[in-house]
């Protein structure tokens, strides 16, 4: 889930004006006067939804199909060729002479090509996914502050407030009375 810069800002709004509508009222338990504060407070709660979506995949298929191609090869084979030499020299006989060479001819020949045609087609593909959804609840945070003590007199001496033994552990003898 995505929060807009609106969404976003009457979040932080609802955060800072909270102590705005904060009751303050006082109570009286044992003698003891109390400041209670009672305010709103938003907070998250993560649940997991079952969401389904369509996505579309891609499938790929290939297939060859056969052509017939003519190729041109070059044949070369040696031959006995004669040549007359010393024509042209005034001073000589001409003369004949056989070397071998080599004799290049074209020939044609029939082949076979195979050439690949592919085809992309989509495929639907269903996803099933658990995302989780963040909501805001709002509940009732109270703070208890003992402010006053009873009246000397009143019950014999006086009370003060004191938070309760929870956490354990033994007292040393060199420890100052707890209560």
């Amino acid at each position: 889930m995505k929060l807009s810069l609106g969404t976003l800002g009457w979040l932080v709004a609802v955060a800072i004006s909270t102590d705005a509508w904060a009751q303050v009222t006082y109570e009286q338990q044992g003698g003891v006067t109390y400041q209670v504060t009672r305010s709103p407070k938003s907070i998250p709660v993560t649940e997991l939804r079952t969401e389904q979506h369509t996505t579309y995949v891609p499938q790929t298929t290939t297939q060859y199909q056969s052509y017939q191609q003519t190729y041109i090869t070059p044949v070369t084979q040696y031959q006995w060729v004669a040549r007359q030499r010393g024509q042209w020299n005034p001073f000589g006989r001409p003369y004949w002479t056989t070397e071998m060479q080599p004799v290049t001819t074209w020939q044609a020949s029939q082949g076979t090509v195979q050439v690949p045609s592919t085809q992309t087609q989509w495929v639907q593909n269903n996803v099933t996914r658990q995302v989780p959804v963040v909501t805001y609840q709002t509940v009732e945070d109270v703070h208890k502050v003992a402010i006053q003590a009873a009246p000397t007199g009143a019950l014999g001496g006086t009370q003060v407030a004191t938070r309760p033994d929870t956490y354990g552990g033994q007292q040393m003898t060199s420890d100052i009375p707890r209560r």
